[in-house]
């Protein structure tokens, strides 16, 4: 091996429920039908392409002890050069304790934080930690001329664009980074890091970055700033079908765009492609329910997408305006109509607890999802989203205007706070229940889920005949 080629070990670390569950309860399956880490593949063949070294920890559903366990294995074997976090708010507080047990043990060893939550929180961490670097918004790039300065006789770290760090006590900012127009300089993520595991079955790409909306509840756009890039639809499919050669274990592949339908030409010009060269596997996605129209619906069957999940949050029209998704109720009824004669299984997303709900909304959300339910019936589980607090977001905003929270808040280690700053947590759950009563056919068999979804029963018993026969022919559950 070369003498100056730079060692880097990125990082994924515990998200923060998972020390709740009994020692034995999480295992390396846990992980073989989640999505991994996009963002921390397309850095680890980035930096591999500019000739350095590079192993990557997927940690996220690890308890932390093993997490712990498991990094400071890795430091002590590799000897990396660069320690790089992916720090999301979910996994901020494990990312935390592994800073200070890796600067402890190896105070050479130079750190760099990049993510959502450290793009957007990256003054206080820093201030906090003042031996870390942030890199802000789209990696690969800004990863790898970081690194270059840092190792230059003379190194200036003002001249590299998108990153912020601490000189004079005071935290620098650089100039912002213009984003990576095109996205197709980039080489495939390092899909194999995730499939170490032959029995991974599920596969997750690309084919844009970015969303043009901007829901109050979202934390996207801190430095995309609305804009979405795209990938030639050719290059996506080289994607899928190299993919396909390298692991022929794969079933099920998701593309795990912000907004997969937020440009219907593109979505059909993949979906053409994927027909064009007879790829045979079975493809899921989510999306917005507008802009959405006939063809594309019929393109993403012909091109065996089995599964599409649609973001909804509420069905008020009250509360889907007060939250900017930029759809109404109408806008709902005709996607489901468009799916209506179509073998897509759908799922959906609900939010409980938006600013400005109340009784009467949740009972309104209850009423037009049975609504939907007799268009395409849906299924829900046994619990429903409850509305968390995160930094970048309207929410927090709304959360910090009312006294609820703090910027103070994210350097603790207590979890992310539900939105509690209008309604309790017991009376939060009451909305849960009542959804759950009125839409998840696991309260059938009580007598007020039965008599609450008595109406929608030939629905549900209509999709279940038909998801079995799905099911019975894949041989598999989903």
């Amino acid at each position: 091996m070369e003498k100056d080629k730079k060692k880097v070990l990125l990082i994924t670390s515990s998200f923060e429920d998972l020390p709740l569950v009994p020692e034995g309860k999480v295992s390396e399956e846990f992980g073989e039908e989640t999505y991994y880490p996009l963002g921390l593949a397309y850095i680890h063949s980035y930096l591999e392409s500019k000739n350095m070294e590079v192993e990557t920890l997927w940690l996220n559903h690890k308890p932390y002890e093993n997490c712990f366990r498991e990094v400071m294995d890795k430091v002590k074997n590799f000897s990396p050069d660069i320690v790089g976090f992916q720090m999301l708010t979910c996994n901020r507080v494990s990312s935390y304790h592994l800073i200070e047990l890796i600067h402890k043990n190896y105070p050479k060893i130079k750190m760099i934080i990049g993510g959502i939550h450290a793009t957007i929180m990256y003054k206080q961490l820093i201030e906090k930690y003042p031996f870390l670097m942030a890199v802000l918004g789209d990696g690969e790039i800004t990863m790898f001329e970081l690194i270059e300065e840092l190792y230059k006789k003379n190194a200036n770290l003002k001249k590299v664009d998108g990153i912020a760090f601490y000189k004079n006590k005071n935290v620098v900012r650089t100039k912002p980074r213009k984003l990576i127009d095109n996205l197709d300089i980039l080489p495939f993520p390092k899909h194999e890091v995730f499939f170490k595991n032959s029995k991974r079955w599920t596969g997750s790409l690309l084919s844009a970055r970015g969303c043009p909306f901007s829901c109050s509840f979202c934390c996207l756009n801190p430095e995309s700033k609305r804009i979405v890039r795209f990938r030639d639809p050719k290059k996506v499919v080289d994607e899928i079908e190299y993919m396909i050669k390298k692991f022929p274990q794969m079933k099920e592949l998701s593309i795990n765009d912000d907004s997969f339908f937020v440009n219907n030409q593109k979505v059909i010009d993949i979906c053409n492609e994927i027909i064009r060269r007879k790829i045979k596997i079975d493809f899921v996605c989510s999306g917005r329910i507008k802009p959405l129209n006939e063809e594309v619906v019929k393109k993403l069957e012909e091109a065996n997408f089995i599964r599409v999940t649609l973001g909804i949050e509420s069905g008020d029209n009250e509360i889907l305006k007060s939250c900017h998704k930029g759809i109404n109720q109408g806008d709902i009824l005709k996607a489901f109509k468009l799916f209506s004669k179509s073998k897509i299984h759908l799922k959906t997303y609900l939010i409980v607890g938006l600013p400005g709900e109340n009784l009467n909304t949740i009972n309104e959300t209850a009423k037009f999802i049975k609504k939907l339910q007799k268009i395409k019936y849906v299924s829900y589980p046994l619990s429903f989203n409850i509305l968390f607090v995160y930094p970048g977001t309207e929410v927090y905003e709304i959360a910090k205007s009312k006294g609820f929270i703090n910027d103070e808040f994210w350097l603790s280690d207590k979890e992310i706070p539900l939105y509690t700053a209008e309604h309790s947590y017991k009376e939060l759950k009451k909305f849960e229940e009542i959804l759950l009563d009125n839409l998840s056919f696991y309260r059938i068999i009580t007598p007020r889920g039965f008599k609450a979804q008595f109406e929608t029963l030939p629905y549900l018993l209509k999709y279940g005949i038909e998801r079995m026969g799905t099911l019975l022919k894949k041989g598999r559950l989903f």
